[in-house]
């Protein structure tokens, strides 16, 4: 489907539905297809995509600076763990470089067990001369604002509405899961990146004639390989979105679910030879993938195993309030309580009526996938504060679900700008507890040298110093 410019009520007009005395455009070649999908939003979306995309690079820029980067603040779960996912990255990756390329055998695993082929891309960059994080932090970055490009893009095509694609993308801007991680050069840029390719392919494949269905296919499932070498967090989650694109579409079928189902079996396939040549045999490699998904589904060990042999982490108690840990989990990366956002899901579908059916009988499939690494992986989830991040797309369809019908509510035009152009200040101010906390102070660090946690400390001093001072005498 190809939209021409936005309806009364909001949503797209489609090719089907042309201006009189208008031709329809067609779309010609892959080069072609994201910039008109672009040229042709209205001028509030551009600005909002504009200034969203600006804030955030501003903020990925400071967040990158080595003296931001090094605070103690910022080596936690919920905060980016920078000395996780930049400072032990950049580490193993030169560990891996000093070696002759041949010689090394785990270029694209993680700890030879985890798909990993951002490690891959990091050891090159090393290779290539890098002598920092710094460089491998701004591909990140890049990688980032592309992803959010495709994040809008499938968001448009799903919901037909500018309206909600500006909610969906400024929600997730405002999650601290995008802003903390955004100089990462672990698995997060990549992931994230290739998850929204791949979803808006499909997209497009799903709406496509019959003529070039095909490309957009091999496409979509081309980044969810890659995405599939990125990690293990993604495989369930995309093929739930996926199919419930082609129920979205109308276009389920056994053959398509098949082929995508196959993806990430050739993700895991591909690992598992990895693994084989990394540890020199079929057995080793069995042991050391079947070890770690006993521990973070349930917990358990197998016959032999070396990690924590004699320490379990999920216990009854987490077993009995698991729900609330999920919940805990979801907004402690997304920023907003889990009630708050379901709630939103519910007046969604309250104020869509009889229509909430037909329009969005395939939500519950993209819920699914949003939760589904928290359903299988329970150790994982237990023991890990950022476990809910890899849900970020139902909390983006979520809101864009809420947006578009309270649009619908109000019909007349101007209510399409304006809740274009609210979106700016709302996802801002959603986004305060990151933004505005600590734009100021990353930028501040950078102008003084002096690194934002020493010059608060040295500021309290300074303040109880001269509360302590006695007052003069008049």
């Amino acid at each position: 489907m190809t939209w021409l410019g936005p309806k009364s009520d909001g949503t797209l007009r489609a090719v089907s539905e042309p201006k009189p005395n208008e031709a329809p455009v067609h779309e010609r070649t892959w080069q072609r297809c994201i910039p008109s999908d672009l040229s042709r939003l209205s001028l509030p979306s551009r600005l909002f995509l504009a200034v969203m995309l600006v804030l955030f690079v501003a903020f990925a820029l400071l967040r990158a600076a080595p003296i931001n980067t090094k605070l103690s603040e910022n080596n936690v779960h919920v905060r980016g763990d920078l000395d996780r996912n930049v400072a032990r990255i950049y580490r193993l990756a030169t560990n891996q470089a000093d070696k002759p390329f041949f010689e090394v055998r785990n270029h694209a695993l993680f700890f030879d067990r985890n798909p990993g082929l951002f490690m891959f891309s990091a050891e090159l960059m090393v290779r290539a001369g890098a002598r920092s994080p710094y460089p491998m932090q701004m591909v990140s970055i890049a990688m980032w604002v592309a992803g959010l490009i495709f994040l809008y893009l499938w968001l448009l095509r799903l919901f037909e509405s500018e309206v909600a694609a500006a909610a969906g993308l400024g929600l997730t801007l405002s999650t601290p899961f995008v802003l903390y991680s955004s100089v990462s050069i672990h698995h997060e840029p990549w992931c994230f990146l290739f998850f929204n390719i791949a979803a808006y392919a499909f997209a497009r494949y799903c709406e496509a004639p019959e003529a070039s269905q095909r490309r957009w296919l091999v496409g979509s499932c081309a980044a969810y390989f890659v995405l599939c070498l990125n990690y293990w967090f993604y495989y369930l989650g995309a093929f739930f979105l996926l199919v419930a694109f082609m129920v979205r579409w109308q276009r389920l079928s056994l053959r398509t679910v098949l082929i995508v189902g196959a993806v990430p079996v050739a993700g895991a396939l591909a690992t598992f030879v990895q693994v084989v040549y990394a540890l020199g045999g079929v057995s080793e490699a069995l042991f050391k993938l079947s070890e770690i998904a006993a521990a973070r589904t349930l917990d358990m060990r197998v016959e032999g195993t070396t990690w924590y042999p004699d320490k379990t982490f999920v216990t009854k108690a987490h077993l009995q309030r698991y729900p609330s840990i999920v919940m805990e989990r979801i907004e402690q990366l997304s920023g907003y309580s889990a009630w708050a956002l379901f709630a939103l899901l519910a007046i969604g579908l309250a104020l869509a009526g009889r229509q909430a059916w037909p329009r969005y009988r395939w939500v519950p499939l993209a819920v699914l996938g949003g939760l589904s690494w928290n359903l299988v992986m329970i150790q994982h989830t237990v023991i890990h504060k950022f476990a809910a991040m890899y849900g970020f797309f139902m909390w983006s369809i979520i809101a864009g679900l809420f947006a578009l019908e309270l649009h619908r509510a109000f019909r007349p035009e101007r209510a399409r700008v304006a809740m274009i152009a609210l979106t700016i200040p709302f996802a801002l101010d959603a986004a305060s507890h990151v933004y505005t906390r600590h734009f100021m102070r990353y930028a501040n660090a950078i102008a003084t040298n002096v690194p934002a946690d020493m010059a608060e400390k040295a500021a309290k001093a300074k303040a109880k110093a001269v509360a302590k001072k006695p007052k003069k005498k008049s």
